[in-house]
């Protein structure tokens, strides 16, 4: 009995202990729960996000100091288009000396760069075509002759009453057909120039110089061909070949300064025509330019350069120096955003020209570039120019 009631109390004292120890752990429990709610509802603070755009650039103050910045600046309204051009003769003070039939040449009295004066033996040729056109002259003269003794004879014997007015009739036909194979026949002659028999004899037609010569002695020469151009030295133009982008901007009339090397200073000109056809492999069209003066040290053929002024052009100009290609095709320019921050921004340009270039789209005016340094800004670019 009194073993009984041992055991009985130990079991009272293990469910005790048994209980207080559930009561703690349920508190640790709880406590452990409201921790980790109160560690959901106060969200955690996240870093801001940097700025994920590629085309701008932030430098060190001490950076900035080595680039060369500079504000893009609205056009003047007129540029200069700049072609290569080369000296000629004004065409209207040339002339072309060519053979009127087929001949060979037998002497030749002027070369290139000869002064000489109108009426002045170029050359000398032998044709038997010449021959047998004088001939043919000499013989129209003699039927002429003959057909007006003939028409002579019949009107005097209609006078007379002894003829008959359809012979008379006849005749004087002849006459007429005759007298106009003599014209004929004389113009042809006329065209050979002076000379007899087989012999044509060239001649100036003008005063000037001889700027081309074709005439070999023993050479054959073709009918029509050309032995030799004269020009007048004393009255030159320019002819320039201009890109197909810049004709629009040139009107007839419009100012050009003429480059030559020989000159220290450009000569001044006006456009007098505008080419109406392109070269099909370079895109350029001939413009011819008048000189306002004259100047004795122009040669025909000598190459000068010219800037013709274009016409109401609005571009914004900016160096060439400024513009980076990207991708091998992208023109791009840095934009000064603040004083460290630059934006590649990419633009559409026309044709350099002296170191500038003509900017279509992309930037305005008041904006600031960077005009020197920008491979500083990105090492991956190739300069422009």
């Amino acid at each position: 009995m009194r073993r009984n009631v041992r055991v009985t109390a130990k079991a009272a004292m293990l469910a005790a202990v048994l209980v207080a120890t559930t009561g703690w752990l349920a508190g640790c429990d709880s406590s452990k729960a409201s921790t980790t709610e109160s560690a959901q509802q106060v969200p955690e603070k996240k870093p801001a996000p940097e700025s994920k755009d590629k085309d701008v650039v932030r430098l060190q103050p001490a950076s900035v100091k080595m680039l060369d910045i500079e504000t893009v600046a609205q056009a003047n309204g007129a540029r200069l288009a700049w072609a290569p051009a080369q000296v000629a003769f004004v065409e209207d003070k040339t002339a072309a000396v060519s053979v009127p039939v087929a001949a060979r040449v037998v002497s030749v009295n002027a070369h290139v760069g000869d002064v000489v004066k109108a009426g002045d033996v170029l050359a000398t040729l032998v044709s038997p075509d010449a021959l047998r056109t004088r001939h043919e002259l000499a013989a129209a003269r003699s039927a002429r002759d003959v057909a007006a003794v003939e028409a002579q004879r019949h009107q005097t014997m209609v006078d007379k009453g002894v003829g008959i007015d359809v012979d008379l009739r006849a005749a004087q036909a002849k006459l007429r057909e005759s007298s106009q194979e003599l014209s004929r026949a004389a113009g042809t002659v006329a065209l050979l120039g002076s000379g007899d028999s087989d012999r044509i004899v060239l001649r100036a037609p003008r005063a000037g110089v001889i700027a081309e010569r074709k005439a070999q002695v023993g050479a054959s020469m073709d009918a029509g061909s050309a032995l030799f151009t004269i020009g007048d030295q004393s009255a030159m133009n320019v002819i320039a070949q201009v890109f197909e982008s810049d004709l629009q901007g040139i009107r007839i009339g419009s100012p050009v300064q003429v480059e030559v090397q020989q000159l220290a200073k450009p000569l001044a000109g006006k456009v007098r025509y505008l080419g109406a056809t392109l070269d099909k492999d370079s895109r350029r069209a001939s413009v011819v330019v008048d000189l306002d003066e004259q100047n004795s040290a122009l040669r025909a053929g000598m190459q000068v350069r010219v800037g013709v002024q274009m016409s109401s052009t609005r571009d914004l100009m900016i160096p060439v120096t400024a513009v980076l290609i990207k991708d091998e095709s992208r023109s791009v320019v840095f934009v000064q955003r603040s004083a460290t921050e630059f934006e590649a921004r990419t633009v559409q340009l026309g044709r350099p020209a002296h170191g500038m270039v003509p900017v279509i789209g992309g930037l305005q005016p008041g904006e600031k570039i960077v005009v020197r340094g920008g491979l500083l800004l990105d090492g991956a670019a190739n300069q422009l120019l």
